[in-house]
């Protein structure tokens, strides 16, 4: 007993060491970051007369900039979106930018997202500036399709001699848990309206019903056409003869060398060299980040502040706080976002981005008024929608007074689904019993040990009828659909950008240029008029992060309870031992800031 007690212990005290340690490494990692963003401070940055902007992609853009602690813990040290995109377009016109090279090795964006990169590379080559991009390889055992189509843009295509051009089409793939979870005695209870919504589907049904098939098959074309036309737009390559290439990929680099889906052939190193010579033996490589950090800090021209307000991830009522949290679109956060820029005396307008699956319905609405009352008030609100704003996604961006998406944005999903899943069975066949008492004939409706009755299932029947009926009324009214347009567009069915235009449900196909211009006509501003997108909530300051991290986060707490824990046990151990030598316990310096 004692021997067990005392490995306990020093379990314990080497757990409380670890994350002693851990903790003064993300300090140190955070306290980067604001050395970072607070050297300006007193020290001005530079940038060289001639410039190579340097763009190096390591996983998905973020799609809002500000909470330091989040980006630290998930190792995001890329800009956002809306940073590349602004530094790109100010590049573009910037005279001590020669032109940029893009290391696009372990580029792993959405679509909608290499859609917009794509585009912003295209603005920034008319401008006359080389834009020359290299992978080591575009796809190693996986798909190399978004990274490939953004290396379509640039004029020059490096790929390592090892390298592959993985542009092997699109694939979209489904698992279905029915048998398995009859087999363990789990009965999922859900419903749906109407027949396209499938999002239950994989654990209700053993393969895809006939309509969700058609219309994922529907998105499936769409995609890989929309990638096909602009790769062989962009690379001078007929599209009959790409989608042949497409059918035998992976291409070994000397094929795609052939097939002119790359330029040249060689390293990394040899890409810069190549990229220094083409802007100037004068250039000096500065990062995009760096360059996006100091140019936005010296541009001098008026512009009309516009709110930048992001609802990214599942729509939910309220998100919950921790160190661990995913990016999550809280009804009140967001709108609470939304009234401040609404009684902010200097914001004309709000650009609302959208990166959503969807989520709570009563979430869902509650932002779709928040929306509707910031647009009442007078500031014009366009939606500008990413990689998928479909159901609670579409929900709050029918409101807006204009809609945008990429052509390969996922969204329209206009349906709801519901129930609950029964592990009633599954708890039977293991032994261990359940029984209940209720006082009202609906007590049991949300429990997980007791399926529908006839009548609870009637209800929520009517509540999904309900919530139907209520979200497709509204896009009907905002889109000006009649009965029949709102039937074909709605019934659950997903749409790409391209499609969801085709029957109503957005405004313009495009992205971050096209969703500023609508800003602008919406201002009654004139075409390429500037504007000033400020971020609102505003973003999370690092040192602030770091206080609140201290002052009373839950890693804090954690490691107090942990050296509580360890003296008491400690102790317990010393008083069973009698005289037996017991380790001092490790007692941390908790600070207490108030």
């Amino acid at each position: 007993m004692l021997g067990w007690l005392r490995r306990v212990i020093i379990g314990l005290l080497a757990l409380v060491g670890l994350l002693v340690l851990v903790v003064a490494g993300g300090l140190y990692l955070l306290s980067e970051q604001i050395f970072e963003q607070y050297e300006s401070r007193w020290q001005a940055e530079e940038l060289p007369p001639r410039m190579l902007l340097n763009l190096s992609l390591t996983g998905p853009l973020p799609e809002q900039e500000g909470d330091a602690v989040q980006a630290l813990i998930r190792r995001q040290h890329q800009p956002s979106l809306r940073q590349v995109l602004e530094a790109l377009d100010r590049a573009a016109i910037d005279p001590r930018v020669g032109g940029i090279l893009a290391d696009l090795s372990h580029a792993e964006l959405g679509h909608a997202q290499a859609q917009e990169l794509h585009q912003a590379i295209l603005r920034f080559r008319s401008a006359g500036k080389p834009a020359i991009a290299f992978a080591d390889t575009f796809g190693e055992g996986q798909s190399g399709n978004t990274a490939y189509y953004i290396a379509s843009a640039f004029d020059h295509i490096w790929l390592q001699p090892s390298g592959d051009v993985g542009l092997t089409g699109i694939a979209l793939n489904f698992m279905f848990l029915r048998e398995v979870l009859d087999d363990l005695g789990i009965d999922p209870q859900l419903m749906r309206r109407q027949e396209y919504k499938g999002v239950v589907e994989t654990l209700t049904e053993h393969g895809l019903t006939p309509a969700v098939r058609e219309n994922y098959r529907r998105i499936a074309d769409s995609l890989h056409g929309r990638m096909i036309e602009d790769i062989a737009a962009r690379r001078s390559v007929d599209p009959a003869h790409l989608r042949a290439l497409v059918d035998e990929a992976p291409i070994d680099a000397a094929r795609g060398l052939e097939n002119r889906l790359v330029d040249r052939l060689g390293y990394r190193d040899e890409a810069r060299a190549a990229a220094l010579a083409l802007t100037g033996g004068d250039s000096r490589p500065v990062s995009l980040t760096a360059y996006a950090r100091t140019a936005a800090k010296s541009e001098k021209k008026p512009a009309a502040e516009i709110a930048l307000i992001a609802a990214t991830g599942p729509i939910v009522r309220a998100a919950p706080d921790g160190l661990f949290r995913e990016d999550m679109a809280a009804a009140g956060q967001l709108a609470d976002a939304l009234d401040a820029a609404v009684n902010t005396p200097s914001v004309r307008a709000i650009l609302l981005r959208i990166d959503s699956p969807g989520g709570s319905y009563i979430a869902s609405d509650s932002i779709w008024q928040a929306v509707r009352r910031a647009k009442e008030s007078g500031r014009p609100v366009v939606a500008w929608m990413g990689n998928v704003a479909a159901s609670g996604g579409y929900f709050i961006a029918m409101a807006a007074d204009r809609i945008v998406a990429q052509p390969m944005t996922l969204t329209g999903s206009i349906g709801v689904a519901g129930g609950k899943i029964v592990f009633a069975g599954a708890l039977d066949q293991i032994g261990i019993g359940h029984e209940r008492i209720a006082t009202g004939e609906n007590a049991t409706l949300y429990s997980p040990l007791e399926p529908f009755t006839d009548a609870q299932r009637q209800h929520m029947e009517r509540t999904l009828d309900r919530i139907y009926a209520d979200f497709t009324g509204k896009a009907a009214a905002a889109r000006g659909l009649d009965s029949a347009q709102i039937d074909r567009a709605a019934r659950g069915r997903v749409f790409t950008g391209e499609d969801a235009r085709e029957v109503g449900l957005i405004d313009a196909v495009g992205g971050y240029a096209e969703a500023l211009q609508a800003v602008r006509d919406l201002l009654s501003l004139p075409d390429g008029a500037p504007l000033k997108l400020q971020p609102f909530p505003a973003p999370e300051d690092p040192f602030q992060a770091m206080l609140d991290l201290l002052r009373g986060g839950e890693l804090m707490q954690a490691l107090g309870s942990l050296s509580r824990l360890s003296a008491l046990l400690t102790q317990y151990e010393a008083l069973l031992g009698g005289a037996m030598e017991a380790p001092e316990p490790l007692r941390l310096p908790l600070p207490e800031l108030r």
